[in-house]
């Protein structure tokens, strides 16, 4: 069973290539990944509108970015919120928007060899915390200094990138399967014999095994105990492909329980009426939360800088209510939103997985053998 590759392997090779043609480094030619100079036009651009006033460089963003008049978002969004995001920013500041919408893989492997190319596509990203990790590494990103910034925690903070919203892992089940009372109350409880048969994992998930996996090192466990975790969680599940193709099994009742999935993907399905849920009967769930970050930020070699500009800084004021109203998780504090509420939230591990993503993509792959694959 093939996993999904981390980014940082998943580019190499691509890396490679665009060097060669480059016939250097980037610090031989002064060149950044993303096309252009370290003095390009999309850096001045920038860098006027960093020379205002932080509570003046929204008025200057919009000024810059109508007479632009255009802006290309490549972003990793499921497709019905990447519709309602356009639209919302179309509608506010008349402003056209096109996107590429792609798994996160797909979205850093184009903005790469577009970039090599010297003809980047896209003027702002938003995607997966381990490809912004990249476009960052790759001098591909550039600062925003707006007071959006202020909303976002330190923990939603990173070199060149900022968090706009995360996907919280725990667990789900189907209430009409797992009655009151069964929920699993520890991620340790889904090594637990009672469930055998009824756990669904996703072959992608290293980054939910190495939280947990970290987790329960850091509190105590010897490696044998996360062994052996591991071995019975294996043994009591079945596996699937897509978190959402998960959720859609659950609801129909096919599965009984996800070992994890997306409280988003959960929240938004019992809205629209599936017998799913994630919380307890109290609206509380005991086991610890990771929260991974998605990121959004601005291509230095834009050719609408002041509009990728403009668009970060929304998704970090307006775009949060609007992924509130979509049922997503924000990276501020939005008045109305519950993402939070009665979730035993911890931190996750962005940085582990920047720097050993395919060591555990390999790691996970390996528990995932033989395990068998729930129909679609």
């Amino acid at each position: 069973m093939r996993t999904r590759s981390f980014a940082m392997i998943a580019v190499t090779g691509v890396m490679a290539l665009l060097a060669a043609a480059c016939g250097g480094g980037v610090a031989d030619t002064g060149q950044i990944a993303g096309g252009g100079t370290a003095n390009s036009e999309a850096d001045k651009v920038y860098a006027e509108i960093a020379a205002v006033p932080r509570d003046q460089q929204r008025a200057k963003a919009v000024e810059l970015a109508k007479q632009e008049g255009s802006l290309s978002i490549y972003s990793s969004m499921t497709q019905d919120v990447a519709d309602v995001v356009r639209d919302k920013f179309q509608q506010q500041f008349g402003i056209q928007v096109s996107v590429f919408r792609g798994n996160s893989e797909t979205v850093l492997q184009r903005i790469l060899q577009e970039g090599g190319a010297n003809r980047l596509g896209a003027d702002a990203v938003e995607t997966n915390f381990a490809e912004m990790a990249v476009l960052a590494h790759e001098g591909m990103l550039a600062d925003y200094t707006g007071t959006g910034l202020d909303k976002v925690k330190d923990t939603g903070k990173f070199d060149h990138w900022t968090a706009s919203r995360f996907n919280v892992f725990l667990p789900a089940w189907n209430t009409n399967l797992i009655r009151p009372g069964e929920e699993p109350r520890s991620w340790e409880e889904l090594a637990d014999p009672k469930y055998r048969g009824k756990i669904t994992l996703e072959v992608s998930d290293s980054d939910w095994y190495e939280n947990v996996t970290k987790y329960w090192l850091d509190h105590g466990k010897s490696q044998q105990e996360v062994d052996n975790l591991w071995r019975g969680i294996v043994s009591n599940a079945k596996a699937a492909k897509g978190h959402t193709t998960m959720m859609e099994l659950l609801g129909a009742g096919q599965t009984p329980m996800d070992a994890m999935n997306y409280t988003y993907i959960t929240e938004r399905a019992r809205v629209d009426g599936a017998p799913v849920a994630y919380r307890l009967a109290d609206g509380t769930n005991p086991i610890p939360a990771f929260a991974r970050p998605n990121g959004v930020g601005m291509l230095r070699g834009a050719k609408n800088p002041a509009a990728a500009w403009l668009f970060y800084d929304w998704m970090l004021n307006e775009g949060q209510q609007v992924l509130v109203d979509l049922h997503l998780t924000p990276s501020t504090d939005v008045p109305g939103d519950n993402s939070f509420k009665g979730i035993n939230l911890v931190p996750f591990d962005v940085e582990g997985l920047t720097k050993e993503g395919a060591d555990w993509d390999r790691k996970y792959d390996e528990q995932l053998r033989g395990v068998e694959q729930v129909p679609n």
